[in-house]
């Protein structure tokens, strides 16, 4: 792909509220995934997701950063939801875990789907 291209999608990317870009990532994540070949014996997806550190120190301390949390950006449940999901766009401000598989998600919606292993996700 030509630098300049490269650019253009980069900057539209870049531009895209994050409702927008989970769609779009969503649909690219949908027919793309890290190792096809392995189908018959390992499970694997690529994902949206948000990693977060706490900084620690207490003032006037050397700045100690936490682990790391991981959450995968859940996909809209568009059977709760609808087509018609609300034009509001207060970001990924809603948390939950996946009862199913385990992994913490969350979503600008109260009602998604986890994005690895497809089960219902009610976050608060």
């Amino acid at each position: 792909m030509p630098e300049n291209e490269r650019k253009k999608i980069v900057g539209y990317l870049s531009r895209c509220s994050d409702r927008e870009l989970r769609d779009i990532l969503f649909a690219v994540f949908q027919v793309r995934r890290p190792n096809p070949e392995e189908d018959e014996y390992n499970k694997n997806c690529f994902f949206l997701g948000t990693a977060s550190s706490l900084l620690e120190n207490g003032k006037g301390e050397p700045k100690h950063w936490g682990a790391y949390k991981i959450e995968a950006i859940a996909h809209v449940d568009r059977e709760e939801c609808g087509e018609n999901v609300p034009a509001i766009d207060w970001g990924f401000c809603q948390f939950g875990e996946c009862q199913q598989c385990g992994i913490a998600v969350r979503s600008n919606l109260k009602h998604g789907v986890c994005p690895l292993c497809g089960s219902k996700v009610y976050m608060s």
